[in-house]
């Protein structure tokens, strides 16, 4: 994909050059040719990028979409809670509530214990 824009782009720095030295008296067929093929070119280069966005938001899609197992689940919530994450449940299962929950218990407990350790010193 970096590669096309890459090769759009050196296309039209090309046609602006040609542009800049080539009087509107003097244009020619060839010029006007030359114009097509960058506008379709930028045209192509559009698509490409259109077409790339579209797969990857498809699979994105899957990806949220595929089934995981129950312990998976448990284990994203517990990992959403313990690195502070938002809760975010969007396959709507029981497992991760467990999981986020279970997080939240363990950072209180972590948190009460520090307040004891740091009491009795």
């Amino acid at each position: 994909m970096k590669q096309s824009i890459a090769i759009g782009l050196s296309s039209l720095t090309i046609v602006a050059f040609l542009g800049s030295t080539v009087s509107v008296a003097q244009a020619s067929f060839g010029n006007f040719m030359l114009g097509v093929g960058a506008a379709a070119g930028t045209s192509a280069v559009i698509n490409a990028n259109r077409r790339a966005t579209e797969a990857e938001q498809r699979a994105a899609e899957a990806e949220l979409q595929r089934t995981v197992s129950a312990e998976e689940e448990f284990f994203r919530g517990l990992q959403d809670a313990l690195n502070g994450l938002p809760y975010d449940n969007f396959r709507a299962t029981v497992d991760y509530d467990q999981g986020f929950q279970e997080g939240v218990r363990r950072l209180q407990s972590s948190v009460t214990e520090d307040a004891e350790n740091t009491e009795d010193q």
